[in-house]
Protein backbone atom coordinates (compact mmCIF):
# COMPACT_ATOMS: atom_id res chain seq x y z
CA UNK A 1 0.00 0.00 0.00
CA UNK A 2 2.53 2.74 1.19
CA UNK A 3 4.28 1.95 -2.34
CA UNK A 4 0.88 2.95 -4.16
CA UNK A 5 0.62 6.06 -2.26
CA UNK A 6 3.85 6.94 -3.14
CA UNK A 7 4.47 7.34 -7.23
CA UNK A 8 8.26 7.72 -6.74
CA UNK A 9 8.90 5.00 -5.16
CA UNK A 10 6.52 2.84 -7.04
CA UNK A 11 7.86 4.17 -10.41
CA UNK A 12 12.04 3.20 -9.17
CA UNK A 13 10.40 -0.52 -8.00
CA UNK A 14 8.69 -0.27 -11.91
CA UNK A 15 12.22 0.54 -13.47
CA UNK A 16 13.98 -1.46 -11.69
CA UNK A 17 11.72 -4.50 -12.59
CA UNK A 18 11.73 -3.48 -16.14
CA UNK A 19 15.60 -3.39 -15.69
CA UNK A 20 15.49 -6.91 -14.53
CA UNK A 21 13.26 -8.27 -16.85
CA UNK A 22 15.55 -6.85 -20.16
CA UNK A 23 18.66 -8.33 -18.64
CA UNK A 24 17.85 -11.65 -17.97
CA UNK A 25 15.56 -11.68 -21.19
CA UNK A 26 18.89 -10.42 -23.03
CA UNK A 27 21.58 -12.32 -21.01
CA UNK A 28 20.30 -15.39 -18.62
CA UNK A 29 17.23 -16.73 -20.31
CA UNK A 30 19.35 -17.09 -23.34
CA UNK A 31 21.78 -18.72 -21.62
CA UNK A 32 19.64 -21.18 -20.29
CA UNK A 33 17.62 -22.06 -23.42
CA UNK A 34 21.73 -23.39 -24.78
CA UNK A 35 21.82 -25.06 -21.46
CA UNK A 36 18.29 -26.83 -21.80
CA UNK A 37 18.99 -27.91 -25.62
CA UNK A 38 22.30 -29.04 -24.88
CA UNK A 39 20.21 -31.45 -22.66
CA UNK A 40 17.27 -32.44 -23.78
CA UNK A 41 17.49 -35.04 -26.63
CA UNK A 42 14.06 -36.20 -28.58
CA UNK A 43 12.01 -33.79 -26.36
CA UNK A 44 13.15 -36.02 -22.66
CA UNK A 45 15.97 -34.67 -20.28
CA UNK A 46 19.48 -36.31 -21.27
CA UNK A 47 23.20 -36.12 -21.08
CA UNK A 48 24.04 -38.01 -24.25
CA UNK A 49 25.26 -35.10 -26.09
CA UNK A 50 28.16 -34.54 -23.02
CA UNK A 51 28.81 -37.68 -23.26
CA UNK A 52 29.27 -38.19 -27.06
CA UNK A 53 31.14 -35.01 -27.20
CA UNK A 54 33.57 -35.89 -24.08
CA UNK A 55 34.03 -39.63 -25.81
CA UNK A 56 34.29 -39.00 -29.73
CA UNK A 57 38.38 -38.55 -29.93
CA UNK A 58 37.09 -35.50 -32.88
CA UNK A 59 35.61 -33.81 -30.21
CA UNK A 60 38.11 -33.54 -27.98
CA UNK A 61 40.96 -32.38 -30.23
CA UNK A 62 38.81 -29.03 -30.74
CA UNK A 63 38.70 -28.59 -27.17
CA UNK A 64 42.44 -29.58 -26.27
CA UNK A 65 43.46 -26.96 -29.17
CA UNK A 66 41.53 -24.37 -27.77
CA UNK A 67 42.82 -24.35 -24.75
CA UNK A 68 46.82 -24.88 -25.88
CA UNK A 69 46.02 -22.00 -28.25
CA UNK A 70 44.90 -20.00 -25.11
CA UNK A 71 47.65 -20.75 -22.37
CA UNK A 72 50.38 -19.85 -25.93
CA UNK A 73 48.60 -16.82 -26.57
CA UNK A 74 48.68 -15.99 -22.53
CA UNK A 75 52.12 -16.70 -22.98
CA UNK A 76 53.42 -15.16 -26.13
CA UNK A 77 51.09 -12.21 -25.51
CA UNK A 78 52.33 -11.61 -22.22
CA UNK A 79 56.32 -11.61 -23.20
CA UNK A 80 55.52 -8.92 -25.39
CA UNK A 81 53.49 -6.72 -23.96
CA UNK A 82 55.09 -6.76 -20.54
CA UNK A 83 58.98 -6.06 -22.36
CA UNK A 84 56.87 -3.41 -23.97
CA UNK A 85 54.82 -1.75 -21.61
CA UNK A 86 58.47 -1.97 -19.25
CA UNK A 87 60.62 -0.90 -22.12
CA UNK A 88 58.25 2.33 -22.72
CA UNK A 89 57.36 3.23 -19.03
CA UNK A 90 60.48 2.39 -17.21
CA UNK A 91 62.98 3.28 -19.30
CA UNK A 92 63.90 6.59 -20.71
CA UNK A 93 63.98 7.28 -24.23
CA UNK A 94 62.95 10.14 -27.60
CA UNK A 95 59.38 10.08 -28.71
CA UNK A 96 57.93 7.73 -25.41
CA UNK A 97 54.06 9.58 -25.89
CA UNK A 98 54.02 8.82 -29.77
CA UNK A 99 55.36 5.22 -29.48
CA UNK A 100 52.70 4.92 -26.46
CA UNK A 101 49.86 5.73 -28.58
CA UNK A 102 51.27 3.65 -31.33
CA UNK A 103 51.64 0.35 -29.33
CA UNK A 104 47.46 1.20 -28.72
CA UNK A 105 46.67 1.09 -32.19
CA UNK A 106 45.48 -3.03 -32.53
CA UNK A 107 42.78 -2.00 -30.16
CA UNK A 108 41.07 0.09 -33.08
CA UNK A 109 41.33 -2.09 -35.56
CA UNK A 110 38.50 -4.58 -36.48
CA UNK A 111 40.10 -8.22 -35.92
CA UNK A 112 38.43 -9.43 -39.74
CA UNK A 113 40.78 -6.72 -41.34
CA UNK A 114 43.84 -7.20 -39.44
CA UNK A 115 43.59 -11.10 -40.42
CA UNK A 116 43.46 -10.58 -44.22
CA UNK A 117 46.02 -7.80 -43.55
CA UNK A 118 48.27 -10.07 -42.60
CA UNK A 119 47.32 -13.01 -45.02
CA UNK A 120 48.27 -9.86 -47.89
CA UNK A 121 51.77 -9.45 -46.20
CA UNK A 122 52.57 -12.86 -45.31
CA UNK A 123 50.21 -15.67 -47.10
CA UNK A 124 51.67 -17.54 -49.56
CA UNK A 125 51.39 -15.06 -51.91
CA UNK A 126 52.30 -12.01 -49.64
CA UNK A 127 54.05 -8.99 -50.02
CA UNK A 128 56.63 -9.72 -47.52
CA UNK A 129 56.47 -13.24 -48.41
CA UNK A 130 57.77 -12.64 -52.14
CA UNK A 131 59.82 -10.10 -51.06
CA UNK A 132 61.62 -12.58 -48.78
CA UNK A 133 61.70 -15.13 -51.77
CA UNK A 134 62.71 -12.44 -54.23
CA UNK A 135 65.55 -11.15 -51.94
CA UNK A 136 67.38 -14.98 -51.04
CA UNK A 137 66.44 -16.18 -54.14
CA UNK A 138 64.12 -19.10 -52.48
CA UNK A 139 62.13 -21.60 -54.50
CA UNK A 140 59.84 -22.16 -51.93
CA UNK A 141 57.71 -19.68 -49.65
CA UNK A 142 60.48 -19.26 -46.04
CA UNK A 143 57.02 -19.94 -43.88
CA UNK A 144 53.87 -20.88 -43.53
CA UNK A 145 51.13 -18.58 -42.53
CA UNK A 146 48.16 -20.51 -41.39
CA UNK A 147 47.79 -23.16 -38.88
CA UNK A 148 48.60 -22.35 -35.02
CA UNK A 149 51.49 -20.58 -35.85
CA UNK A 150 49.46 -18.14 -38.12
CA UNK A 151 46.57 -17.92 -35.39
CA UNK A 152 49.88 -16.78 -32.40
CA UNK A 153 51.42 -14.24 -35.02
CA UNK A 154 47.62 -12.87 -35.05
CA UNK A 155 47.26 -12.77 -31.50
CA UNK A 156 50.23 -11.47 -30.56
CA UNK A 157 49.31 -8.37 -32.74
CA UNK A 158 46.03 -7.95 -31.38
CA UNK A 159 45.90 -9.08 -28.18
CA UNK A 160 49.34 -8.09 -26.31
CA UNK A 161 47.79 -4.70 -25.35
CA UNK A 162 45.76 -6.42 -22.73
CA UNK A 163 49.26 -7.04 -20.93
CA UNK A 164 50.84 -3.20 -22.27
CA UNK A 165 47.88 -1.07 -20.83
CA UNK A 166 47.99 -3.28 -17.25
CA UNK A 167 51.64 -3.60 -16.80
CA UNK A 168 51.71 -0.24 -18.11
CA UNK A 169 49.60 1.34 -15.08
CA UNK A 170 51.43 -0.89 -12.81
CA UNK A 171 54.74 0.42 -14.01
CA UNK A 172 53.19 4.23 -13.52
CA UNK A 173 52.08 3.89 -9.90
CA UNK A 174 55.20 1.95 -8.11
CA UNK A 175 56.77 4.35 -5.92
CA UNK A 176 60.64 5.03 -6.87
CA UNK A 177 61.91 5.73 -2.80
CA UNK A 178 60.53 1.96 -2.87
CA UNK A 179 63.56 1.35 -5.02
CA UNK A 180 66.01 3.73 -3.92
CA UNK A 181 64.96 2.30 -0.61
CA UNK A 182 66.02 -1.42 -1.41
CA UNK A 183 69.03 -0.32 -3.64
CA UNK A 184 70.53 1.61 -0.75
CA UNK A 185 70.29 -1.34 1.27
CA UNK A 186 72.79 -3.36 -1.13
CA UNK A 187 70.01 -5.03 -3.14
CA UNK A 188 70.68 -6.14 -6.85
CA UNK A 189 68.79 -5.43 -9.64
CA UNK A 190 67.31 -8.88 -9.94
CA UNK A 191 67.09 -8.36 -6.22
CA UNK A 192 65.04 -5.70 -6.36
CA UNK A 193 62.84 -6.62 -9.80
CA UNK A 194 62.27 -10.20 -8.06
CA UNK A 195 61.23 -8.66 -4.38
CA UNK A 196 60.04 -5.12 -5.41
CA UNK A 197 58.77 -4.65 -8.91
CA UNK A 198 57.40 -8.48 -9.50
CA UNK A 199 55.13 -8.40 -6.14
CA UNK A 200 53.53 -5.24 -7.41
CA UNK A 201 53.12 -6.15 -11.15
CA UNK A 202 51.93 -9.17 -10.64
CA UNK A 203 47.92 -8.14 -10.40
CA UNK A 204 48.43 -6.63 -13.53
CA UNK A 205 49.94 -10.21 -14.65
CA UNK A 206 47.28 -12.23 -13.13
CA UNK A 207 44.41 -10.23 -14.04
CA UNK A 208 45.86 -9.58 -18.26
CA UNK A 209 46.66 -13.65 -18.40
CA UNK A 210 43.11 -14.54 -17.33
CA UNK A 211 41.65 -12.16 -19.49
CA UNK A 212 44.09 -13.21 -22.53
CA UNK A 213 43.07 -16.82 -22.23
CA UNK A 214 39.51 -16.11 -22.43
CA UNK A 215 40.22 -14.11 -25.40
CA UNK A 216 42.40 -16.96 -26.62
CA UNK A 217 39.98 -20.04 -26.54
CA UNK A 218 37.10 -17.95 -27.50
CA UNK A 219 39.07 -16.63 -31.02
CA UNK A 220 37.02 -17.56 -34.54
CA UNK A 221 38.44 -15.15 -36.81
CA UNK A 222 41.64 -15.95 -37.33
CA UNK A 223 41.39 -19.84 -36.43
CA UNK A 224 37.96 -19.56 -38.96
CA UNK A 225 40.30 -17.84 -42.03
CA UNK A 226 44.07 -19.03 -41.57
CA UNK A 227 43.44 -21.78 -39.04
CA UNK A 228 43.81 -24.30 -41.94
CA UNK A 229 43.54 -27.87 -40.62
CA UNK A 230 44.05 -26.28 -36.78
CA UNK A 231 40.63 -26.84 -35.45
CA UNK A 232 39.10 -25.48 -32.64
CA UNK A 233 36.12 -25.39 -30.44
CA UNK A 234 34.82 -21.94 -31.79
CA UNK A 235 34.68 -23.01 -35.60
CA UNK A 236 33.51 -26.39 -34.61
CA UNK A 237 30.26 -24.56 -32.89
CA UNK A 238 29.76 -22.45 -36.59
CA UNK A 239 30.50 -25.65 -38.29
CA UNK A 240 27.57 -27.22 -36.16
CA UNK A 241 25.05 -24.77 -36.36
CA UNK A 242 25.33 -24.55 -39.88
CA UNK A 243 24.83 -28.08 -40.44
CA UNK A 244 21.39 -27.21 -37.96
CA UNK A 245 23.32 -29.94 -35.12
CA UNK A 246 21.97 -27.22 -32.55
CA UNK A 247 22.06 -29.26 -29.90
CA UNK A 248 25.63 -30.17 -30.46
CA UNK A 249 26.52 -26.47 -30.78
CA UNK A 250 24.81 -25.80 -27.17
CA UNK A 251 26.89 -28.57 -26.01
CA UNK A 252 30.02 -27.05 -27.11
CA UNK A 253 28.89 -23.80 -26.42
CA UNK A 254 28.01 -24.44 -23.32
CA UNK A 255 31.41 -26.82 -22.49
CA UNK A 256 33.07 -23.42 -23.51
CA UNK A 257 31.16 -20.95 -21.62
CA UNK A 258 32.00 -23.29 -18.43
CA UNK A 259 35.92 -23.03 -18.46
CA UNK A 260 35.69 -19.05 -19.55
CA UNK A 261 32.99 -18.82 -16.48
CA UNK A 262 35.75 -20.52 -14.02
CA UNK A 263 38.69 -18.14 -15.39
CA UNK A 264 36.45 -15.55 -15.08
CA UNK A 265 35.34 -16.16 -11.57
CA UNK A 266 39.08 -16.51 -10.20
CA UNK A 267 39.91 -13.42 -12.06
CA UNK A 268 37.26 -11.27 -10.07
CA UNK A 269 38.30 -13.05 -6.62
CA UNK A 270 41.97 -12.11 -7.34
CA UNK A 271 40.87 -8.61 -8.32
CA UNK A 272 38.73 -7.70 -5.44
CA UNK A 273 41.79 -8.70 -3.45
CA UNK A 274 44.42 -7.16 -5.41
CA UNK A 275 45.45 -3.71 -4.63
CA UNK A 276 47.63 -1.80 -6.18
CA UNK A 277 49.47 0.19 -3.41
CA UNK A 278 52.93 0.47 -1.16
CA UNK A 279 54.07 1.40 1.78
CA UNK A 280 55.83 4.42 0.92
CA UNK A 281 54.16 7.19 -1.23
CA UNK A 282 54.32 10.57 -2.81
CA UNK A 283 57.89 9.78 -5.02
CA UNK A 284 56.69 9.64 -8.76
CA UNK A 285 58.97 6.77 -10.63
CA UNK A 286 61.49 8.23 -12.53
CA UNK A 287 62.57 6.62 -16.11
CA UNK A 288 65.86 5.02 -15.89
CA UNK A 289 68.53 5.69 -18.30
CA UNK A 290 69.94 2.93 -20.73
CA UNK A 291 74.44 3.95 -20.25
CA UNK A 292 75.06 1.16 -22.35
CA UNK A 293 75.13 1.95 -25.87
CA UNK A 294 74.75 -1.32 -27.12
CA UNK A 295 71.90 -2.23 -25.41
CA UNK A 296 70.66 0.68 -25.92
CA UNK A 297 71.13 0.27 -29.60
CA UNK A 298 69.52 -3.30 -29.12
CA UNK A 299 66.64 -2.09 -27.09
CA UNK A 300 65.59 0.23 -29.50
CA UNK A 301 65.99 -1.26 -32.44
CA UNK A 302 63.65 -3.63 -31.24
CA UNK A 303 61.20 -1.06 -30.57
CA UNK A 304 61.69 0.06 -34.22
CA UNK A 305 60.74 -3.46 -35.77
CA UNK A 306 57.89 -3.61 -33.35
CA UNK A 307 56.68 -0.27 -34.45
CA UNK A 308 57.03 -1.19 -37.98
CA UNK A 309 55.13 -4.77 -37.41
CA UNK A 310 52.32 -2.98 -36.20
CA UNK A 311 52.25 -0.15 -38.79
CA UNK A 312 52.75 -2.53 -41.50
CA UNK A 313 49.22 -3.85 -41.76
CA UNK A 314 47.57 -0.34 -41.72
CA UNK A 315 50.31 0.60 -44.30
CA UNK A 316 49.10 -2.40 -46.53
CA UNK A 317 45.83 -1.98 -46.08
CA UNK A 318 45.85 1.38 -47.24
CA UNK A 319 47.80 0.48 -50.39
CA UNK A 320 45.59 -2.50 -51.65
CA UNK A 321 42.61 0.14 -51.16
CA UNK A 322 43.70 1.82 -54.20
CA UNK A 323 44.59 -1.13 -56.03
CA UNK A 324 42.81 -2.27 -59.04
CA UNK A 325 41.61 -6.07 -57.77
CA UNK A 326 41.38 -7.68 -61.76
CA UNK A 327 46.11 -6.19 -61.31
CA UNK A 328 46.53 -8.61 -58.68
CA UNK A 329 45.44 -11.45 -59.85
CA UNK A 330 48.22 -11.57 -62.45
CA UNK A 331 51.10 -9.31 -60.46
CA UNK A 332 51.89 -9.76 -57.09
CA UNK A 333 52.76 -6.05 -56.14
CA UNK A 334 50.42 -3.32 -56.85
CA UNK A 335 51.13 -1.96 -60.59
CA UNK A 336 47.82 0.08 -60.74
CA UNK A 337 46.49 2.67 -58.38
CA UNK A 338 42.85 3.78 -58.59
CA UNK A 339 40.24 5.30 -56.54
CA UNK A 340 37.05 3.53 -58.08
CA UNK A 341 37.02 0.81 -55.08
CA UNK A 342 35.88 4.50 -53.00
CA UNK A 343 33.53 5.28 -55.95
CA UNK A 344 31.65 1.80 -56.20
CA UNK A 345 31.16 2.06 -52.20
CA UNK A 346 29.91 5.28 -51.94
CA UNK A 347 27.98 5.50 -55.65
CA UNK A 348 26.62 1.76 -55.82
CA UNK A 349 23.61 1.36 -53.36
CA UNK A 350 24.45 -2.87 -53.44
CA UNK A 351 28.38 -2.18 -52.00
CA UNK A 352 27.35 1.18 -49.95
CA UNK A 353 24.29 -1.23 -47.93
CA UNK A 354 26.45 -3.22 -45.84
CA UNK A 355 28.41 0.08 -44.78
CA UNK A 356 25.19 1.34 -43.99
CA UNK A 357 24.17 -1.89 -41.95
CA UNK A 358 26.77 -1.53 -40.04
CA UNK A 359 26.22 1.91 -39.14
CA UNK A 360 22.61 1.93 -38.36
CA UNK A 361 23.13 -1.50 -36.68
CA UNK A 362 26.05 -0.08 -34.07
CA UNK A 363 23.96 3.12 -33.50
CA UNK A 364 21.17 0.71 -31.86
CA UNK A 365 23.45 -1.65 -30.10
CA UNK A 366 25.14 1.96 -28.71
CA UNK A 367 22.01 3.63 -28.08
CA UNK A 368 20.47 0.23 -25.88
CA UNK A 369 23.52 -0.12 -24.37
CA UNK A 370 23.65 3.59 -23.42
CA UNK A 371 19.99 2.92 -22.17
CA UNK A 372 20.50 -0.05 -20.05
CA UNK A 373 24.06 1.09 -18.65
CA UNK A 374 22.81 4.38 -17.40
CA UNK A 375 20.56 2.61 -14.70
CA UNK A 376 22.17 -0.59 -14.10
CA UNK A 377 25.35 1.78 -13.06
CA UNK A 378 23.06 4.06 -11.13
CA UNK A 379 22.20 1.15 -9.28
CA UNK A 380 25.22 -0.26 -8.77
CA UNK A 381 27.36 2.49 -7.37
CA UNK A 382 25.09 4.24 -5.72
CA UNK A 383 22.07 2.62 -4.32
CA UNK A 384 22.50 -0.30 -1.47
CA UNK A 385 19.98 -2.21 -2.41
CA UNK A 386 19.97 -6.11 -1.84
CA UNK A 387 19.93 -7.65 -4.88
CA UNK A 388 22.51 -5.17 -6.73
CA UNK A 389 24.96 -8.31 -6.83
CA UNK A 390 22.66 -10.33 -8.88
CA UNK A 391 22.43 -6.82 -11.70
CA UNK A 392 26.56 -6.97 -11.31
CA UNK A 393 26.58 -10.87 -12.21
CA UNK A 394 23.87 -10.23 -15.15
CA UNK A 395 25.86 -7.05 -16.53
CA UNK A 396 29.02 -8.60 -16.19
CA UNK A 397 28.42 -11.87 -17.71
CA UNK A 398 29.21 -11.41 -21.18
CA UNK A 399 32.76 -10.50 -20.44
CA UNK A 400 32.93 -14.11 -19.72
CA UNK A 401 31.45 -15.33 -22.72
CA UNK A 402 33.00 -15.99 -26.20
CA UNK A 403 31.23 -14.36 -28.66
CA UNK A 404 30.49 -17.56 -30.72
CA UNK A 405 28.17 -18.77 -27.24
CA UNK A 406 26.66 -15.31 -26.90
CA UNK A 407 25.24 -15.51 -30.59
CA UNK A 408 24.30 -19.33 -29.90
CA UNK A 409 22.50 -18.58 -27.05
CA UNK A 410 20.62 -15.91 -28.62
CA UNK A 411 19.33 -18.10 -31.27
CA UNK A 412 18.20 -20.57 -28.66
CA UNK A 413 16.56 -18.02 -27.11
CA UNK A 414 14.34 -16.26 -30.01
CA UNK A 415 14.35 -18.98 -32.83
CA UNK A 416 10.67 -19.22 -31.06
CA UNK A 417 8.40 -17.10 -29.80
CA UNK A 418 8.24 -15.80 -26.09
CA UNK A 419 7.54 -13.60 -22.97
CA UNK A 420 10.75 -11.87 -23.67
CA UNK A 421 10.32 -10.95 -27.57
CA UNK A 422 6.96 -9.85 -27.21
CA UNK A 423 5.69 -13.37 -28.41
CA UNK A 424 7.70 -13.08 -31.42
CA UNK A 425 10.21 -15.07 -33.35
CA UNK A 426 13.45 -12.74 -33.77
CA UNK A 427 15.70 -15.24 -35.85
CA UNK A 428 15.63 -13.97 -39.48
CA UNK A 429 14.87 -10.43 -38.31
CA UNK A 430 17.03 -7.65 -38.65
CA UNK A 431 16.96 -6.58 -34.61
CA UNK A 432 18.82 -10.03 -34.17
CA UNK A 433 22.61 -8.57 -34.83
CA UNK A 434 22.87 -5.39 -32.83
CA UNK A 435 20.66 -6.95 -30.03
CA UNK A 436 24.36 -9.35 -30.28
CA UNK A 437 26.44 -7.15 -30.61
CA UNK A 438 24.30 -5.07 -27.60
CA UNK A 439 25.26 -8.22 -25.48
CA UNK A 440 29.01 -8.27 -26.02
CA UNK A 441 29.63 -4.81 -25.22
CA UNK A 442 27.24 -4.43 -21.92
CA UNK A 443 29.94 -4.69 -19.85
CA UNK A 444 32.25 -2.17 -21.28
CA UNK A 445 29.83 0.42 -21.09
CA UNK A 446 29.10 -0.43 -17.42
CA UNK A 447 32.00 -0.04 -16.54
CA UNK A 448 32.92 3.56 -18.28
CA UNK A 449 28.83 4.84 -17.19
CA UNK A 450 29.92 3.37 -13.83
CA UNK A 451 33.20 5.38 -13.59
CA UNK A 452 31.02 8.53 -14.67
CA UNK A 453 28.60 8.17 -11.47
CA UNK A 454 31.53 7.54 -8.87
CA UNK A 455 32.87 10.58 -9.61
CA UNK A 456 29.64 11.96 -9.36
CA UNK A 457 29.80 15.06 -7.41
CA UNK A 458 27.13 15.05 -4.25
CA UNK A 459 27.68 18.16 -3.13
CA UNK A 460 26.09 19.79 -5.89
CA UNK A 461 23.16 17.62 -6.29
CA UNK A 462 22.81 19.02 -2.37
CA UNK A 463 22.92 22.17 -3.45
CA UNK A 464 21.24 22.08 -6.25
CA UNK A 465 17.42 20.44 -4.35
CA UNK A 466 18.02 22.97 -1.28
CA UNK A 467 17.55 25.80 -3.87
CA UNK A 468 14.30 24.67 -4.35
CA UNK A 469 14.87 22.68 -7.58
CA UNK A 470 13.34 19.20 -8.75
CA UNK A 471 14.52 16.32 -9.49
CA UNK A 472 13.96 16.35 -13.07
CA UNK A 473 15.39 19.92 -12.62
CA UNK A 474 18.57 18.64 -10.91
CA UNK A 475 19.10 15.58 -13.12
CA UNK A 476 19.15 17.96 -16.70
CA UNK A 477 21.41 20.97 -14.99
CA UNK A 478 23.18 19.21 -12.74
CA UNK A 479 23.77 15.67 -13.13
CA UNK A 480 23.68 15.11 -17.14
CA UNK A 481 26.10 17.56 -17.73
CA UNK A 482 28.57 16.13 -15.03
CA UNK A 483 28.22 12.23 -16.05
CA UNK A 484 27.34 13.25 -19.94
CA UNK A 485 31.41 12.39 -21.49
CA UNK A 486 31.42 9.21 -19.94
CA UNK A 487 28.24 8.27 -21.48
CA UNK A 488 29.20 9.64 -24.14
CA UNK A 489 32.84 7.92 -24.38
CA UNK A 490 30.38 4.32 -23.49
CA UNK A 491 28.18 5.34 -26.37
CA UNK A 492 31.00 5.40 -28.58
CA UNK A 493 33.02 2.88 -26.93
CA UNK A 494 30.08 0.52 -28.19
CA UNK A 495 30.21 1.70 -31.57
CA UNK A 496 33.41 1.28 -32.59
CA UNK A 497 33.26 -2.69 -31.19
CA UNK A 498 30.02 -3.20 -33.26
CA UNK A 499 30.87 -1.93 -36.77
CA UNK A 500 33.84 -3.96 -37.41
CA UNK A 501 32.33 -6.87 -35.39
CA UNK A 502 32.67 -10.26 -37.03
CA UNK A 503 31.93 -13.41 -35.35
CA UNK A 504 28.63 -12.21 -33.98
CA UNK A 505 27.91 -10.99 -36.96
CA UNK A 506 28.39 -14.68 -39.28
CA UNK A 507 26.18 -16.49 -36.56
CA UNK A 508 23.33 -13.64 -36.65
CA UNK A 509 23.54 -11.83 -40.42
CA UNK A 510 20.55 -11.97 -42.89
CA UNK A 511 20.40 -10.63 -46.28
CA UNK A 512 18.80 -7.41 -45.10
CA UNK A 513 21.53 -6.76 -42.57
CA UNK A 514 24.71 -8.40 -43.95
CA UNK A 515 27.38 -5.63 -42.35
CA UNK A 516 30.46 -4.72 -43.47
CA UNK A 517 32.67 -7.14 -41.77
CA UNK A 518 30.91 -10.03 -44.05
CA UNK A 519 31.45 -7.76 -46.88
CA UNK A 520 35.20 -7.35 -46.42
CA UNK A 521 35.06 -11.35 -45.78
CA UNK A 522 32.92 -11.45 -49.14
CA UNK A 523 35.63 -9.49 -51.06
CA UNK A 524 38.43 -11.46 -50.36
CA UNK A 525 36.84 -14.55 -51.24
CA UNK A 526 35.61 -13.01 -54.84
CA UNK A 527 39.41 -11.82 -54.99
CA UNK A 528 37.54 -8.48 -54.89
CA UNK A 529 40.60 -7.50 -52.96
CA UNK A 530 40.85 -3.42 -53.40
CA UNK A 531 37.17 -3.22 -52.63
CA UNK A 532 37.36 -5.10 -49.51
CA UNK A 533 40.39 -3.16 -48.38
CA UNK A 534 38.56 0.00 -49.12
CA UNK A 535 35.80 -1.10 -46.70
CA UNK A 536 38.82 -2.17 -44.06
CA UNK A 537 39.97 1.38 -44.52
CA UNK A 538 37.29 3.35 -43.89
CA UNK A 539 36.40 0.85 -40.54
CA UNK A 540 40.11 2.29 -38.96
CA UNK A 541 39.46 5.68 -40.46
CA UNK A 542 36.04 5.68 -38.92
CA UNK A 543 37.14 3.49 -35.76
CA UNK A 544 40.35 6.50 -35.08
CA UNK A 545 38.57 9.45 -35.02
CA UNK A 546 35.71 7.81 -32.50
CA UNK A 547 38.77 6.27 -31.02
CA UNK A 548 40.83 9.58 -30.36
CA UNK A 549 36.67 11.41 -29.19
CA UNK A 550 36.48 8.57 -26.53
CA UNK A 551 40.11 9.05 -24.83
CA UNK A 552 38.92 12.78 -24.73
CA UNK A 553 35.51 12.01 -23.20
CA UNK A 554 37.66 9.39 -20.84
CA UNK A 555 39.91 12.06 -19.80
CA UNK A 556 37.02 14.16 -18.96
CA UNK A 557 35.38 11.63 -17.11
CA UNK A 558 38.30 10.89 -14.97
CA UNK A 559 38.98 14.73 -14.23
Amino acid sequence: MEMLTNPKKFAGVLGVILLLWFLVGAILFPAFKTAEVSLTDHGEISLIHYRTFLTNQANIIPLANSIILGLLTVAICGIIGTALAFFVHYFAFPAKRIVDKLLLMPLILPGIVVVFAFVQLYGESGLITESIEWLFKLENEPYTFSGLQGILFVHAYTQYVYFYISVSIAIRHIDYSVLESARNLGASKTQIFTSVILPFISPALISSALITFISGIGSFTAPSIIGGGYRVLTTQILFSKANNYMEVAATQVIILTCISLFLFSIFRLYEKKAVFTSSVKGVALQAVTIKSPLVRFLMLSTAGITIITILLPVFAILLLSFVKSETLMVNVFPQEFTNENYLDIFTRSRKFAPFLNSIIMAFIASLLGLFIAIPSSYLLVKTQIKFKWFIEILVMLPWAMPASAIAINIINAYNTPNIFSCNSALVGTFILLPLGYFVRSLPLIVKTTSISFQNLNETFIEASKSLGASQLRTFISIILPMISPGLLAGFLLVFVRSMGEYTISVFLYTPSNKPVSLAVVNGIFEYDIGLAMAYGTLLIVITSILSFMISKFTTATYR
